[in-house]
Protein backbone atom coordinates (compact mmCIF):
# COMPACT_ATOMS: atom_id res chain seq x y z
CA UNK A 1 0.00 0.00 0.00
CA UNK A 2 3.13 2.55 -0.03
CA UNK A 3 2.78 5.15 -2.83
CA UNK A 4 4.86 3.50 -4.84
CA UNK A 5 4.62 0.20 -3.47
CA UNK A 6 3.09 -3.03 -5.80
CA UNK A 7 -0.71 -2.13 -5.34
CA UNK A 8 0.42 0.98 -7.27
CA UNK A 9 1.91 -1.47 -10.06
CA UNK A 10 -0.83 -3.63 -9.60
CA UNK A 11 -2.83 -0.26 -10.22
CA UNK A 12 -0.96 1.25 -13.51
CA UNK A 13 -1.42 -2.33 -14.99
CA UNK A 14 -5.25 -2.39 -14.38
CA UNK A 15 -5.27 1.04 -16.51
CA UNK A 16 -3.15 -0.21 -19.31
CA UNK A 17 -5.91 -3.13 -19.63
CA UNK A 18 -3.30 -5.82 -18.52
CA UNK A 19 -5.11 -6.49 -15.60
CA UNK A 20 -9.16 -6.60 -15.16
CA UNK A 21 -9.83 -6.44 -11.48
CA UNK A 22 -8.05 -6.25 -8.32
CA UNK A 23 -8.80 -8.25 -5.21
CA UNK A 24 -7.52 -8.45 -1.96
CA UNK A 25 -7.86 -11.65 0.44
CA UNK A 26 -7.08 -11.95 3.89
CA UNK A 27 -8.36 -12.34 7.50
CA UNK A 28 -8.38 -9.59 10.07
CA UNK A 29 -11.58 -6.90 9.17
CA UNK A 30 -10.39 -4.49 10.18
CA UNK A 31 -7.18 -4.69 7.90
CA UNK A 32 -9.32 -5.30 5.30
CA UNK A 33 -12.24 -2.42 5.63
CA UNK A 34 -8.95 0.06 5.91
CA UNK A 35 -8.01 -1.86 2.16
CA UNK A 36 -11.82 -1.78 0.67
CA UNK A 37 -11.93 1.59 1.79
CA UNK A 38 -8.64 2.76 -0.32
CA UNK A 39 -11.30 2.28 -3.66
CA UNK A 40 -8.48 0.46 -5.78
CA UNK A 41 -9.89 -3.27 -5.44
CA UNK A 42 -13.47 -4.33 -6.85
CA UNK A 43 -13.13 -7.62 -5.07
CA UNK A 44 -12.84 -9.63 -1.76
CA UNK A 45 -11.38 -12.57 -0.36
CA UNK A 46 -12.23 -13.54 2.99
CA UNK A 47 -12.53 -17.01 4.71
CA UNK A 48 -13.65 -18.51 8.09
CA UNK A 49 -15.15 -15.13 9.46
CA UNK A 50 -18.42 -16.21 8.24
CA UNK A 51 -20.06 -19.24 8.78
CA UNK A 52 -22.47 -20.41 11.01
CA UNK A 53 -20.81 -20.19 14.12
CA UNK A 54 -18.48 -16.63 13.35
CA UNK A 55 -20.32 -13.67 11.95
CA UNK A 56 -16.93 -11.37 12.01
CA UNK A 57 -17.21 -10.39 8.04
CA UNK A 58 -20.40 -8.91 8.98
CA UNK A 59 -19.23 -5.46 9.13
CA UNK A 60 -16.69 -5.87 6.12
CA UNK A 61 -19.49 -7.73 3.88
CA UNK A 62 -21.94 -4.42 4.57
CA UNK A 63 -19.22 -2.07 3.61
CA UNK A 64 -18.18 -3.69 0.21
CA UNK A 65 -21.52 -3.80 -0.50
CA UNK A 66 -21.97 -0.46 0.17
CA UNK A 67 -18.77 0.01 -2.25
CA UNK A 68 -20.17 -2.26 -4.97
CA UNK A 69 -17.11 -4.61 -3.93
CA UNK A 70 -17.58 -8.49 -4.69
CA UNK A 71 -17.44 -10.76 -1.92
CA UNK A 72 -15.78 -14.09 -2.27
CA UNK A 73 -16.71 -16.24 1.00
CA UNK A 74 -13.88 -18.91 1.70
CA UNK A 75 -14.13 -21.79 4.00
CA UNK A 76 -18.01 -22.03 4.91
CA UNK A 77 -16.79 -24.91 6.87
CA UNK A 78 -14.41 -23.33 9.19
CA UNK A 79 -11.60 -26.07 7.89
CA UNK A 80 -13.87 -28.71 8.30
CA UNK A 81 -15.06 -28.01 11.80
CA UNK A 82 -18.66 -27.90 10.26
CA UNK A 83 -18.28 -30.45 7.67
CA UNK A 84 -16.50 -33.36 9.50
CA UNK A 85 -15.99 -33.24 13.06
CA UNK A 86 -12.58 -31.42 12.89
CA UNK A 87 -11.53 -29.93 16.51
CA UNK A 88 -9.75 -27.18 14.84
CA UNK A 89 -11.68 -24.04 13.04
CA UNK A 90 -9.51 -21.31 11.31
CA UNK A 91 -6.20 -23.68 11.77
CA UNK A 92 -6.64 -23.49 15.15
CA UNK A 93 -8.38 -25.80 18.23
CA UNK A 94 -11.66 -24.44 18.11
CA UNK A 95 -12.59 -22.94 21.56
CA UNK A 96 -15.44 -24.56 23.90
CA UNK A 97 -17.89 -21.59 22.47
CA UNK A 98 -17.27 -22.77 18.60
CA UNK A 99 -17.52 -26.56 19.87
CA UNK A 100 -20.83 -26.09 21.88
CA UNK A 101 -22.63 -23.85 19.20
CA UNK A 102 -21.61 -27.15 16.68
CA UNK A 103 -23.19 -29.35 19.03
CA UNK A 104 -26.78 -27.48 19.43
CA UNK A 105 -26.56 -26.79 15.59
CA UNK A 106 -25.54 -30.23 14.71
CA UNK A 107 -29.03 -31.30 17.04
CA UNK A 108 -30.52 -28.42 15.03
CA UNK A 109 -30.09 -29.67 11.76
CA UNK A 110 -31.48 -32.85 12.38
CA UNK A 111 -34.68 -32.24 14.22
CA UNK A 112 -35.19 -30.04 10.47
CA UNK A 113 -34.02 -33.44 8.33
CA UNK A 114 -30.85 -31.70 6.94
CA UNK A 115 -27.26 -32.02 8.31
CA UNK A 116 -24.22 -29.14 9.74
CA UNK A 117 -22.70 -29.34 6.55
CA UNK A 118 -25.44 -28.51 4.28
CA UNK A 119 -26.45 -25.91 6.58
CA UNK A 120 -23.10 -24.67 6.35
CA UNK A 121 -22.63 -24.36 2.85
CA UNK A 122 -26.08 -22.94 2.38
CA UNK A 123 -25.80 -20.29 5.30
CA UNK A 124 -23.14 -18.65 2.90
CA UNK A 125 -24.41 -19.37 -0.47
CA UNK A 126 -27.99 -17.40 0.46
CA UNK A 127 -26.47 -14.84 1.83
CA UNK A 128 -27.24 -11.70 -0.80
CA UNK A 129 -24.07 -9.94 0.36
CA UNK A 130 -22.07 -12.95 -1.27
CA UNK A 131 -21.28 -13.04 -5.14
CA UNK A 132 -19.33 -16.58 -4.43
CA UNK A 133 -18.42 -19.28 -2.16
CA UNK A 134 -15.50 -20.98 -2.03
CA UNK A 135 -15.24 -24.35 -0.83
CA UNK A 136 -11.95 -26.08 -0.72
CA UNK A 137 -12.26 -30.03 -2.04
CA UNK A 138 -9.41 -32.41 -1.73
CA UNK A 139 -10.96 -35.28 -3.54
CA UNK A 140 -13.32 -36.00 -6.29
CA UNK A 141 -15.46 -37.14 -3.38
CA UNK A 142 -15.19 -34.13 -1.74
CA UNK A 143 -16.72 -32.75 -4.60
CA UNK A 144 -19.55 -34.52 -5.04
CA UNK A 145 -20.09 -34.18 -1.71
CA UNK A 146 -19.91 -30.46 -2.57
CA UNK A 147 -22.17 -30.31 -5.56
CA UNK A 148 -24.85 -32.73 -3.62
CA UNK A 149 -25.22 -29.93 -0.31
CA UNK A 150 -25.25 -27.09 -3.23
CA UNK A 151 -28.38 -28.88 -4.29
CA UNK A 152 -30.57 -30.00 -1.68
CA UNK A 153 -32.89 -27.97 -0.04
CA UNK A 154 -32.81 -27.00 2.84
CA UNK A 155 -35.95 -25.59 4.27
CA UNK A 156 -36.59 -22.10 5.62
CA UNK A 157 -37.21 -22.97 9.28
CA UNK A 158 -34.30 -23.74 10.20
CA UNK A 159 -32.60 -20.88 10.15
CA UNK A 160 -33.80 -18.91 12.76
CA UNK A 161 -33.72 -22.00 15.15
CA UNK A 162 -29.84 -21.76 13.94
CA UNK A 163 -29.66 -18.07 14.69
CA UNK A 164 -30.53 -18.94 17.97
CA UNK A 165 -27.59 -20.94 18.59
CA UNK A 166 -24.91 -18.57 17.13
CA UNK A 167 -21.99 -18.24 19.94
CA UNK A 168 -21.11 -15.00 21.36
CA UNK A 169 -19.21 -12.85 19.59
CA UNK A 170 -16.56 -13.14 22.13
CA UNK A 171 -15.96 -16.56 20.90
CA UNK A 172 -15.46 -15.57 17.10
CA UNK A 173 -12.51 -14.45 15.11
CA UNK A 174 -12.75 -10.94 15.99
CA UNK A 175 -12.19 -7.90 14.09
CA UNK A 176 -8.71 -8.34 14.37
CA UNK A 177 -8.59 -11.98 13.50
CA UNK A 178 -7.34 -12.79 16.90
Amino acid sequence: MAPDGPVRALLELRDQGVIGHLGVAGGPIRMMQDYLRTGHFEALVTHNRFTLVDRSAEPLFDLARELNVGVFNAAPYGGGFLSGGSAMYCYRPANEGLLQARQLMTEVCAAHGTDLATAALHFSLSDPRVTSTIVGVSSVEQLEQTLTRAAAVVPDALWPDLAEAVPAAQWWLGPDGR
